[in-house]
């Protein structure tokens, strides 16, 4: 039997407010229609509900008196899970916690990406939360994050990726020392500023890896980020392997240089928006369609 929620309601405000005619007026609907919910429903029931006369409702029948707390019941569950459901559509459209590595914040796609999203869902409140690649993907696990952007690999297969840009990692070093890092001679062996192991334990081990040849000295930057990295080379008048952010970083264009290594091949990292596998909610969902259309867009032009 499908007993719809509307034939349960308009016999259970008729009922409450006495008559038909009433009923319709609570209800917004027009008077036939609320005469036409209660015959259906007892023409589905077999019985009559209500007597009445001229609209009125005069009594309830014996059947009518078990029905009505039966459909208040059900009204009231319907009514709830109703307000439960809408919440979580309303939570859904109005928030999205977006971790990101705080590298990014100067890399233009992730800012072009970020803009044109809040351009195109202005009721999504999106909130932007920094930390490193090892803390994003905890809280990704965690449930914290809704989506989170930073450089493969990540670590768990459950995870779903879309890359978004890849950039070469390359050697900068404070330009008044910027000719020490060029000679094949001195190279070897150089020191070099790198931010902590625990920062993205993979990216860093295959960096190290693919660079072993030049025995370079490896020196750890105090501090877990970029904008730390940069100054700290700078202060100490070392190179260090990052990707070439000059033209968004001020102090990177001003007080660093490019210096070709000729690595081959070359070393790329990739980054990428991440979300658990299967996790699908409007808002992030919106981000994740956008980002994916940007990216073909991007890779059409390409080819």
């Amino acid at each position: 039997m499908h007993l719809e929620i509307k034939k349960l309601r308009a016999f259970v405000t008729i009922v409450e407010e006495g008559s038909v005619t009433r009923a319709a007026e609570r209800l917004n609907v027009a008077q036939p229609w609320v005469s036409v919910q209660l015959q259906r429903l007892e023409d589905m029931i077999g019985a009559v509900l209500v007597e009445r006369a001229k609209g009125r409702l005069v009594k309830l029948t014996s059947t009518g008196e078990e029905l009505l707390p039966i459909a208040k019941g059900l009204l009231a569950s319907y009514d709830e899970a109703s307000g439960r459901i809408v919440a979580i559509m309303d939570r859904d459209r109005a928030k999205l916690v977006l971790g990101v590595d705080p590298i990014s914040l100067y890399m233009p796609e992730r800012n072009e990406l970020i803009m044109q999203f809040m351009a195109r869902s202005p009721n999504v409140e999106l909130e932007i939360v920094c930390h490193s690649p090892r803390e994003l993907y905890e809280g990704l696990e965690s449930g914290r994050f809704d989506l989170i952007l930073t450089s493969l690999p990540a670590p768990r297969a459950d995870i779903e990726i879309l890359p978004i840009c890849e950039y070469d990692l390359e050697l900068f070093a404070p330009k008044e020392i910027a000719a020490q890092y060029r000679s094949s001679e001195t190279l070897k062996g150089s020191k070099l500023l790198t931010l902590p192991d625990s920062h993205h334990p993979a990216i860093f081990s295959w960096m190290k890896e693919s660079l072993e040849s030049y025995a370079f000295e490896w020196l750890r930057c105090p501090e877990e980020s970029f904008d730390a990295l940069i100054h700290y080379a700078v202060a100490l008048g070392v190179g260090t392997f990052v990707p070439d952010l000059s033209s968004s970083f001020p102090m990177m264009k001003r007080d660093m240089e490019m210096v070709a290594l000729h690595q081959k091949p070359p070393l790329v990292v990739c980054w990428a928006l991440m979300r658990r596998a299967g996790f699908r909610r409007r808002a992030p969902d919106q981000l994740w369609r956008l980002a994916a259309s940007r990216r073909s867009t991007s890779l059409g032009k390409a080819t």
